[in-house]
């Protein structure tokens, strides 16, 4: 809309669809694009803006995920063993039958996130943020 209609910017995208959807939407073909080059023998995907995405029925094994943002994603079936996940926010992420044997989540921050058939037990947690907002050891 051009200024002289009298009718601010906002006016297009006044209920807020494109600031709520749209960073989603990028952020899912950013997933597709990490899983390609994944299969592709890349293994470095450090700092990237996963907010929001789903991922399901994937591998990422051995990924080095550092810094990255997984808030308030959904990952189901996901096998993350031996992968680095140093310093990644999973804030009320939902992780569904997520494989973290020997990841290393330190300084990670996990807080509200719901962990359904996944099991932190030998993931590596220094100075992580817990689901229940606690600190590990």
């Amino acid at each position: 809309m051009s200024a002289s209609s009298g009718q601010s910017s906002d006016a297009f995208d006044k209920h807020g669809f494109l600031s709520r959807y749209a960073p989603a939407i990028i952020n899912q073909s950013r997933a597709d694009q990490m899983l390609a080059d994944y299969a592709r023998g890349r293994r470095d995907f450090r700092r990237l803006d996963l907010r929001g995405i789903t991922l399901e029925d994937v591998n990422l094994a051995g990924a080095d995920l550092s810094g990255s943002d997984f808030s308030n994603a959904t990952l189901i079936n996901v096998d993350l063993t031996a992968a680095k996940l140093i310093e990644v926010r999973l804030i009320h992420a939902e992780l569904t039958d997520v494989q973290l044997r020997q990841a290393n989540l330190s300084r990670a921050n996990l807080r509200g996130a719901k962990l359904t058939h996944t099991s932190l037990a030998t993931a590596t947690l220094r100075a992580t943020v817990l689901p229940n907002g606690r600190l590990s050891d």
